[in-house]
């Protein structure tokens, strides 16, 4: 008999409310308030019901994610806009959530 694979999402679908959070607060008064307030209602869904501890570490790589999405928008702007605060920014987070996943998983494997 083969051994079960139990896949978990729960990281990724921490990452959302992250990632609406940034691109809502730097969208501003257009279009941010709506997408802030969805991601601070997609946040208390999972705080109440969503998968708990080490999935919540999504959350960390989200905000990574919206300040990437940023650095690409700067990127495809002709240099209009500075790049570099972003995109350090965005892969610093992505990489300590991603490594603090990966820790606690190992620890859990140990």
């Amino acid at each position: 008999m083969e051994p079960r694979h139990e896949r978990d999402f729960g990281f990724f679908v921490w990452a959302i409310p992250g990632f609406l959070w940034v691109f809502g607060f730097y969208s501003g008064v257009t279009i941010g308030m709506p997408i802030l307030a969805l991601g601070v209602g997609v946040f208390a869904y999972l705080y109440l019901r969503g998968p708990a501890w080490p999935a919540d570490l999504g959350l960390i790589a989200g905000l990574g994610l919206g300040s990437l999405s940023f650095a690409g928008i700067a990127i495809s702007s002709g240099g209009d806009y500075p790049v570099s605060p972003w995109l350090e920014i965005g892969l610093g987070l992505v990489c300590v959530s991603a490594e603090e996943l990966v820790d606690e998983l190992v620890l859990r494997i140990e």
